[in-house]
């Protein structure tokens, strides 16, 4: 994988010493977001933005738009904020203390071109979303009868682990037909599998 360098936008000081220890290499530190809009490479690079009073939604969307992968950083990380955020175009939620083992797997997720939630927060965001009525039947077509069984548990925001139970199934079981299920469905996660389960259109 050809990784992107990383510029750091963070206010505290605690904080930017993780975030420094996650980065494989080097990064570059900005004090002035101002300075990003004279990068001309942005779809080059990769952004940690620590969300603050200062950092508002026009610049984050701002910023999205010119091109950069952004991973926001949040001090009271909340479902509500991060589906705000998604909205403007990040790449990737997380709380600003997080470990440096945990912002390294954010930044190599969002380094592939996936989306990073975090298990916690994707699970909160499921249940907020499996609280509706499920769509049309017809994601089911194309799916095994166990493969429906894992997805209709997934809406319920279960793990693999509690998946794994239920169906009498190893963890390692469920995570293979999730994964078939992604490919037959064209998603990459629980959450995008979860959105596109409950609007299916006939």
């Amino acid at each position: 994988m050809n990784k992107r360098p990383i510029y750091i936008y963070v206010q505290d000081p605690n904080a930017l010493k993780t975030w420094l220890s996650a980065c494989e290499s080097k990064p570059e530190i900005i004090y002035n977001l101002e300075s990003l809009d004279s990068k001309t490479s942005a779809k080059e690079h990769l952004l940690l933005l620590h969300e603050t009073e200062e950092v508002n939604d026009q610049q984050v969307r701002k910023l999205a738009e010119m091109g950069w992968d952004i991973l926001l950083f949040s001090n009271k990380p909340s479902v509500n904020q991060s589906i705000h955020f998604f909205k403007l175009g990040i790449k990737g939620y997380l709380n600003t203390f997080s470990s440096s083992e945990r912002i390294k797997q954010a930044i190599e997720t969002v380094q592939l071109g996936n989306v990073w939630l975090g298990q916690n927060l994707m699970n909160a965001m499921i249940q907020s979303i499996g609280d509706k009525n499920l769509g049309t039947d017809e994601w089911k077509k194309n799916l095994t009868e166990r493969e429906i069984e894992v997805v209709s548990w997934v809406v319920k925001s279960k793990s693999n682990k509690e998946i794994g139970q239920l169906l009498d199934i190893t963890e390692r079981t469920v995570k293979a037909h999730l994964q078939n299920v992604f490919q037959k469905l064209n998603v990459k996660d629980r959450l995008s599998l979860v959105i596109k389960v409950q609007s299916w259109q006939a």
